[in-house]
């Protein structure tokens, strides 16, 4: 077994709307339940501005992570709707049309994936994950931030930016979006389920297949087998970029796969074969930029 090392390094990125949790979970086994205050959805209408980045702490295997305060929103502003409310009206695209119009809010946020911290791996053998076998996708481990819409809103789109900064990770990763999967190091959609265009994560699908970085798969980017975005990653133990691109028809598709959820929740997951560094990244800042209406 080899000894593999991380060099410290920042990526960053925003999303926006409400505002949002951290946890982490390693092979759906580790709880990662939120202990921040709620906030009422009252208190959120009257804001002016998104609230600051989410960051509750989160604990993995027992290894807690600190990230900067935050807020969650409580059930009644995620999943209430407003019965009094008009339906929009929906333009050719399938976004409503107050989407091209000058009422659209836009807000930004950080989405920060914290580096997992020293003498954290893939908690081997517990819980979903599998014992150590070298070439095998055998554990993964899961952090999740949460971005709540407003009351009534309804989402027109959200667009992930990039800059310069450089990242490290071990062995592959995935970022999805509610359940949709947005970018792999590798493509694995045959293991996946496909749900209206979009793959999801599934660990049942993934687990103990092989896994080989120099398998000629490609990085899978949402839609750009269809030419409607450009994705790129370093390759695994490689210090660099990450890059998401998507098109206005691709963010279009991903509006009205999202219109009807009151939350978006993005997941990074790392998987790991049969090392200590395995399952393990160095820190993730996306910024994202997310726009949407109210009634």
């Amino acid at each position: 077994m080899k000894m593999k090392t991380f060099k410290r390094n920042c990526l960053p990125h925003v999303m926006v709307l409400g505002l949002v949790s951290l946890t982490q979970a390693c092979g759906e086994t580790v709880n990662f339940d939120t202990q921040e205050k709620l906030t009422t959805a009252a208190e959120v209408a009257r804001a002016e501005a998104a609230p600051g980045p989410s960051a509750p702490e989160g604990t993995g295997g027992g290894d807690a992570i600190s990230n900067p305060e935050g807020s969650t929103v409580t059930d009644e502003m995620v999943n209430g709707s407003d019965p009094n409310a008009m339906a929009p009206v929906i333009g050719s695209d399938g976004i409503p049309l107050a989407c091209h119009s000058d009422k659209v809010i836009v807000q930004n946020e950080t989405l920060s994936f914290p580096e997992i911290p020293a003498g954290t791996t893939c908690k081997f053998g517990t819980g979903e994950n599998l014992s150590r076998v070298n070439g095998k996708i055998r554990a993964y481990l899961k952090q999740s931030q949460e971005i709540a819409l407003p009351e009534g809103a309804t989402l027109c789109g959200f667009s992930v930016d990039h800059d310069s900064s450089a990242m490290r990770y071990d062995d592959e990763m995935f970022f999805s979006v509610n359940n949709r999967l947005l970018l792999s190091t590798q493509d694995y959609s045959e293991y996946l389920p496909e749900t209206n265009g979009f793959y999801s994560f599934a660990w049942n699908g993934l687990v103990d297949k092989v896994y080989d970085p120099s398998s000629g798969r490609g990085v899978y980017c949402a839609g750009g087998a269809q030419g409607l975005s450009s994705c790129s990653v370093p390759p695994t133990e490689t210090d660099g970029q990450i890059k998401l691109e998507f098109s206005d028809t691709m963010k279009a598709n991903l509006a009205r796969s999202l219109q009807s959820d009151r939350k978006l929740t993005f997941d990074w997951i790392t998987t790991g074969d049969n090392d200590d560094s395995d399952c393990r990244h160095t820190a993730i800042n996306l910024k994202l930029n997310v726009r949407y209406v109210t009634p």
